[in-house]
């Protein structure tokens, strides 16, 4: 995106001023602010490797910046084959941008001190979105610190012709919107018997009947018996992209792509056709288990021939994370990856890079074997002499809201400032009934706790590091060249893919968005009795696919043959054809 002279003006400023800030401590989630101290001091230690700018400013006139990581010239990266990392798209993602920021610094430390990634990113584009939007980011340090998916913008979400006329207060003052429950007859939930701290909806068919009402914290300001249904709140970036765009939902937006950071980001990509993988942060995830496959593909199915691709992945990332089964995972419509798989037909990767189920899930297979063990001891003390008859049958253990309780021990194990106990208060709606207000901290539910962060980041970052070696990559192969007859030649090309993935996936083919790879003699058309002077290549299958081109030209003797392979995704390779030699061997 082109700056105007006052956004270049202050974008020079505002990074001079941030090399003189102090660094930001390491293990805390960053504000817009430190976000952009700390990539201006990343640019700075290395301005031939990394390079930062505005990719666009948000409603509130905060940057989104993009980081452009590879060595050489502008043309020269800008034709490489690439990834682009998004994060920070969701109003609640934290943990994405500490991340994305995480990786940058993994890959300068590693451009100094390795080899291999030296020579990677002197043949690889990285682009990465820290964070997209800064707007919503800014709740977590706000206080009351309230949490949600999308930017700021003024919504109608009741329809009743007003905007934002009922938010949520912090009527227990302690600078965080939770959740109140109310003691009602015309509640649905219960106190799960097991555990007081939650509720559970009430079953009629096992004669329950609810005595719970469970709302946000805060009071009804329109007087519509309905409590903070109408706050501060717009569209949430990951659902407004076409593909499965939800029209008239919530948080889906007026018009897809129509905030200015979802339209500068849809801008990069159609302006960067040389990304071939992308890795979006947020509530969508499809590597912690391999999406669904179909032919032809449907709006949440990939195209058959492609989902190899995905489980592959798949299984490098919980590798990587320590992940030993797939997981049932979450598919939002109008997300950004979708859109980019969907309609623009590249490899497209989700991840929720961390939540509760998942950290329960990487801790606790150590202790259901060291239980499997324990029950295999030899020696086990058993009464040969007992009758079955004689044991009482065991009371059936109610199952209902089992995944909460288990969340609740994991955070009074790991964090347990994550629950705020329930407290009573004074609610002006409600004069006469209990009141309490408690429940999770705003974002403890989708970021780890600040301990935790180095180690996500460094398994996320193990897996980014996969994803850039497997890029498809175009080369030259075998070159063959006879004499036919005087200044006639046959010509053969060999053009070979090196890199994992294949030039175009199958979807791609289908969108027409990925173009074929073409194959450029310098040459005048009228040298070429067969052939032309452009050739497109099928699709050139990864890990050593090759594909030919054949060609008859009448040309002088001895006369050079200069060509070019260009690949949207594989990136470019040049080559000569010797004609002198081909003349000498005949």
């Amino acid at each position: 995106m082109d700056l105007g002279f006052y956004h270049r003006q202050m974008l020079s400023v505002f990074l001079a001023l941030a090399f003189l800030a102090p660094a930001w401590p390491a293990l805390e989630y960053a504000n817009s602010q430190a976000l952009t101290e700390q990539l201006a001091g990343l640019a700075r230690q290395e301005p031939n490797l990394v390079r930062v700018r505005e990719l666009a400013r948000s409603r509130e006139k905060r940057p989104v910046w993009l980081v452009d990581i590879g060595i050489g010239s502008d043309e020269n990266r800008s034709t490489r084959p690439a990834v682009l990392v998004v994060a920070g798209i969701e109003g609640n993602d934290l943990v994405g941008p500490f991340t994305a920021r995480a990786w940058i610094e993994r890959l300068m430390k590693q451009y100094r001190e390795d080899p291999p990634t030296a020579e990677l990113l002197k043949k690889t584009t990285i682009y990465v979105v820290p964070c997209l939007n800064p707007d919503a980011l800014e709740r977590f340090f706000a206080s009351p610190r309230i949490e949600g998916g999308g930017n700021n913008v003024p919504r109608d979400d009741d329809h009743d012709g007003l905007v934002d006329e009922d938010p949520c207060e912090d009527l227990n003052g302690d600078g965080l919107i939770t959740m109140m429950r109310v003691e009602d007859k015309e509640g649905e939930y219960i106190l799960d018997p097991n555990e007081k701290r939650l509720l559970l909806k009430a079953d009629p068919l096992q004669g329950e009947k609810g005595s719970w009402k469970l709302l946000p914290e805060g009071i009804d300001n329109d007087h519509d018996k309905r409590w903070n249904e109408d706050g501060p709140g717009g569209g949430n970036f990951n659902r407004s992209f076409p593909h499965n765009y939800q029209y008239f939902t919530a948080e889906a937006g007026v018009l897809p792509i129509s905030q200015a950071e979802t339209r500068a980001l849809a801008d990069f990509v159609v302006a960067h056709p040389n990304i071939g993988i992308i890795l979006t942060y947020g509530a969508a995830d499809n590597l912690r288990k391999t999406p669904r496959a179909a032919k032809p593909p449907g709006r949440a199915a990939v195209d058959e021939r492609d989902v190899g691709y995905y489980e592959t992945f798949g299984k490098l990332y919980r590798k990587a994370i320590g992940l030993g089964k797939e997981m049932e995972t979450l598919s939002e419509p109008g997300t950004f990856s979708d859109w980019m798989y969907f309609q623009r037909g590249r490899l497209s990767l989700a991840v929720r890079p961390w939540d509760v189920a998942l950290a329960r899930e990487l801790s606790e297979p150590s202790k259901e074997k060291a239980s499997t063990a324990e029950d295999k001891k030899e020696g086990a003390p058993t009464d040969p002499n007992a009758s079955k008859t004689d044991k009482k049958p065991a009371k059936k253990e109610d199952k209902r809201d089992e995944d909460e309780r288990k969340e609740l021990k994991w955070f009074d194990e790991h964090a347990p400032e994550a629950f705020i106990p329930w407290q009573a208060v004074e609610h002006p709606d409600f004069k006469g009934q209990r009141v309490e207000v408690g429940g999770y901290r705003p974002f403890a539910l989708a970021n780890p706790p600040a301990p935790m962060l180095a180690e996500v980041a460094a398994k996320q970052g193990d897996f980014l590091m996969e994803l850039a070696r497997r890029l498809p990559r175009i080369g030259i192969g075998k070159i063959e060249c006879h004499v036919l007859a005087d200044s006639v030649y046959g010509i053969e090309i060999h053009v070979v893919n090196t890199g994992f993935l294949p030039t175009v996936l199958a979807h791609g083919e289908t969108t027409q968005e990925v173009y074929p790879t073409r194959l450029i003699l310098d040459l005048e058309p009228a040298c070429f009795l067969a052939g032309a002077r452009t050739t497109f290549l099928p699709t050139i299958a990864g890990s050593g696919g090759t594909a030919k081109a054949r060609f008859t030209i009448h040309v002088a003797h001895g006369q050079e043959i200069h060509f070019k392979v260009v690949s949207m995704l594989g990136g470019q390779a040049e080559g000569t054809i010797p004609l002198l030699q081909a003349a000498e061997n005949k």
